[in-house]
């Protein structure tokens, strides 16, 4: 069997063994190598073909004898296949995979003013496929050009479309982003590249700012695919390529668990990761062992402003993970910072039991008030930030 694989400094984050074990049969691995590995790697014998990442999507160009007619044009290579001639050709698969990104979330650059950031081989590719869609005109932003981090709120303004190709954001460094996108008043769609986590803070701050915006997993199955037929010499269907997002999706999206103190969310919690063959976290199990003692000693001794920022703290080392259960504390609602930890790789489920069947024993909380009254303080927040509900009014505590 030819083994491929996927070529870049950094891939712990990487989904591609997952998606190519869905599209074939073959062997693909994650090689991670610095630039003076990057020959001996790329002429294995072992390997038929490679998926190239940053930060050497241009300098693989050096080792291909033959380019695409995309890759020759944009000037950087994703994909490299060794021909039966013992030639190497390079590809740029990512050219589909954008164009099928902007079309899958109906943006239309034709006419529009259009920013990307980044000026890496990712950036290369954005600015062709932007051109060949007829946009007005393509702004790159980088650190040290013309147009930079600096400026470019002043002098690009009125731009309408903007694209991350940067790895700002990008697991393990969630929740950063490389600037505001509300300082772009006509910003009409936003695309970020990166797809773990599935959605970076950049495009969470766009869909609260009622801009419509996506992450780059649709990017990379649609690549993926392309890249595929390249290496089989076998067509794909489009359907498949839906199916492929959609199960990888599923897969590494956790699934976290809000509600009522008491509603069973721990007990509930761990009978999904076992059913779902998924690791369970419970975010209070991890504030207890990470400060030694016990919630409500915590509340007593430390008050209640400290327990919340520990509380945050313990979300955001669970909330990079993926494809986990997470049970959070009746309380987590109370800080909207929370939501957009949680939001970034999650689906939420909203854990419902009514009030009377609710267990309020050595909970701080609902101890200190009654629990009609943290309810009515709460039961807006759970239906807004819940995608969907579990009544659990069984007895699961």
């Amino acid at each position: 069997m030819r083994k491929f694989g996927l070529i870049g400094k950094t891939l712990g984050h990487s989904y591609s063994p997952l998606i190519h074990g869905k599209f074939a049969d073959y062997q693909y691995d994650l090689l991670e190598t610095d630039e003076e590995g990057l020959e001996a790697l790329i002429m294995n014998p072992e390997y038929g073909g490679f998926n190239i990442t940053i930060p050497y999507k241009k300098t693989v160009i050096r080792y291909c004898d033959e380019l695409s007619d995309e890759a020759k044009k944009i000037g950087s290579v994703n994909t490299i296949v060794k021909q039966s001639d013992g030639t190497i050709k390079g590809y740029n698969t990512d050219y589909y995979g954008f164009q099928y990104l902007i079309k899958a979330n109906g943006i239309e650059p034709c006419g529009k003013r259009c920013l990307v950031l980044g000026s890496g081989g990712a950036s290369l590719t954005v600015q062709a496929v932007l051109a060949d869609m007829g946009a007005a005109g393509v702004t790159v932003v980088s650190r040290t050009g013309d147009v930079n981090y600096d400026n470019v709120a002043d002098v690009e303004a009125d731009a309408q479309i903007v694209v991350n190709t940067t790895p700002v954001g990008m697991y393990p460094d969630n929740g950063r982003y490389p600037l505001k996108v509300t300082n772009f008043h006509k910003c009409e769609g936003v695309l970020d590249l990166i797809y773990n986590p599935n959605k970076t803070k950049f495009v969470l701050d766009a869909m609260d700012a009622g801009i419509p915006a996506s992450g780059g997993l649709k990017m990379l199955v649609a690549q993926a695919k392309a890249a595929c037929e390249i290496f089989t010499g076998f067509e794909i269907e489009e359907e498949a390529l839906q199916n492929v997002h959609d199960e990888v999706r599923r897969e590494t999206m956790n699934q976290v668990l809000i509600g009522m103190p008491g509603a069973g969310k721990t007990t509930l919690g761990r009978e999904m990761a076992e059913s779902m063959g998924r690791e369970f976290l419970d975010i209070d199990e991890m504030i207890v062992e990470h400060e030694g003692m016990s919630i409500p000693d915590i509340f007593a001794t430390k008050g209640e402003a400290y327990f919340r920022k520990v509380e945050t703290e313990m979300l955001e080392k669970a909330c990079v993970k993926t494809g986990m259960v997470i049970a959070t504390g009746g309380g987590i609602v109370k800080n909207k910072k929370n939501y957009y930890i949680i939001k970034q790789n999650a689906t939420i489920v909203w854990i419902k039991r009514d009030l009377d069947k609710l267990e309020t024993d050595g909970r701080p909380i609902s101890m200190s008030m009654p629990i009609e009254k943290i309810y009515e303080e709460r039961k807006e927040i759970y239906a807004k930030w819940s995608d969907y509900f579990i009544n659990n009014n069984e007895g699961r505590d």
